[in-house]
């Protein structure tokens, strides 16, 4: 599992990764981003991949608008340095369990 805590980490890591890579878009202060950590180290045990937390803990990352990433958690798969699917949070409610395993049905297929 990659942590990655600046964009351009995210860029060496994710971005310029040979390996498909699904990521996590989260903040520490988000309390549902805390709580879905535990369903998000469940698909990275299940699926055949390159897993990433990027921390977004500062507004000031140029990855929130890059990403138009509006609601933490979000997923987001990447393969050849383009964004090719994303399940977004819902505002005051994170992602559950049943959206994090139709993302990992979405995704599954184009994995390695």
């Amino acid at each position: 599992m990659l942590e990655v805590r600046s964009p351009e980490e995210f860029r060496e890591r994710v971005l310029e990764s040979d390996a498909p890579t699904v990521v996590m878009f989260w903040a520490t202060w988000c309390p549902f981003c805390r709580r879905f950590k535990v369903e998000f180290d469940r698909l990275a045990e299940r699926l055949r991949a390159e897993f990433a937390s990027v921390y977004l803990d500062d507004y000031e990352s140029p990855l929130w608008e890059d990403y138009d990433v509006s609601v933490v958690p979000t997923l987001a798969l990447f393969r050849g340095g383009e964004l090719v699917d994303r399940e977004d949070g819902v505002l005051g409610y994170g992602i559950d369990r049943a959206r994090a395993e139709a993302f990992a049905a979405r995704v599954a297929p184009r994995l390695p």
